[in-house]
């Protein structure tokens, strides 16, 4: 059962080159309940904007077995259309892979909210783009 919204990012990388050095920090979100990745696919747009989708049940053995710890609860609900629209913000020559997840680490907090009558009323994201200028006064580097 999904207890709180879905987050989704499409990342981009160049060349139709899905190397896979991003996966060990996808389990470790994973392994730590942090998120639970609702539907993971894979998107390659050729050099002449013809475009191909691979769900992880698409890929082979060993593929399939590097991701099997972040994906045993990921079901397929993006759609054909959602892919579309996500592949048609990508150049030619280029891959990507689509997340669609929840937070878990925001469980406890909903349960407090909802147990003191609060409501969300708002959430959002702000652009790293627009917090950049600010990441020192944050404490961040």
């Amino acid at each position: 059962m999904l207890n709180y919204p879905l987050e989704y990012a499409l990342v981009q990388f160049q060349g139709n080159k899905f190397t896979g050095e991003i996966v060990p920090e996808l389990l470790d979100l994973a392994q730590r309940d942090i998120v639970r990745f609702v539907d993971i696919v894979f998107i390659s747009k050729e050099e002449d904007g013809s475009t191909r989708t691979i769900e992880l049940n698409d890929l082979d053995d060993a593929g399939y077995q590097e991701f099997v710890p972040i994906g045993e609860h990921v079901v397929s609900l993006l759609t054909e259309e959602d892919l579309e629209l996500e592949a048609s913000k990508l150049p030619p020559n280029s891959s990507a892979v689509l997340f669609l997840w929840e937070n878990l680490w925001a469980d406890n907090i909903r349960k407090a909210l909802i147990a003191s009558g609060g409501e969300l009323v708002e959430r959002g994201q702000i652009a790293a783009e627009l917090v950049d200028p600010y990441r020192k006064d944050l404490g961040a580097e």
